[in-house]
């Protein structure tokens, strides 16, 4: 009666252990001129894994990959396991939420996540370099030609009007540009 007990206590526990679903690591590997972090250090196969991601002025995401690394084998013709040779890299699919959130769904393996951050092309207009062409391009443009300091602001951005001078005259074409969006 106690052996059989015990066989009941011993099936009970493997039971509840097989219950525990198996977790895999989310591996961020270093990147340049940004960032990736990840909602979850590991996740179960199936979990959803949300990536945010943000980069340093005047880059843009270029990008991203999830890989899975699926080590094991397989059975043979004549029925034997083989171990694998070597472990499969196989991309995971991300999905786009908005413009620095993605997710994935996690595959039953270990995956690691890269980010390539590019510079951004020259955007003509982007006077300081943040990567957008607005108000606040006129406004350092201005304190350009009054302080003659141009420590703050990118000179070949700043000459709006492409004659290869920066004048009052690229003041004008950027804010004619700001109100009519073309050149």
């Amino acid at each position: 009666m106690k052996r059989l007990f015990l066989s009941m206590i011993i099936a009970c526990a493997t039971w509840v252990v097989g219950l525990a679903q198996e977790t895999y690591a989310v591996e961020i590997l270093p990147t340049m001129n940004g960032y990736v972090m990840s909602d979850k250090a590991t996740a179960a196969q199936g979990e959803t894994v949300t990536l945010t991601l943000g980069h340093a002025p005047s880059y843009t995401l270029e990008q991203l990959l999830v890989e899975s690394e699926l080590v094991g084998g397989g059975m043979s013709d004549d029925g034997a396991w083989e171990p694998a040779m070597a472990p499969a890299h196989i991309m995971v699919p991300t999905t786009k939420v908005s413009e620095n959130i993605y997710t994935f769904v996690m595959p039953a393996s270990k995956v690691k996540v890269t980010a390539t951050f590019v510079l951004m092309p020259e955007l003509r207009g982007d006077v300081n370099n943040d990567g957008q062409v607005d108000i606040n391009d006129v406004t350092a443009l201005i304190n350009y030609l009054l302080s003659g300091d141009a420590s703050a602001i990118n000179l070949q951005a700043a000459d709006c009007d492409q004659n290869g001078e920066i004048k009052i005259s690229d003041v004008t074409a950027l804010i004619n540009y700001l109100l009519s969006g073309t050149w």
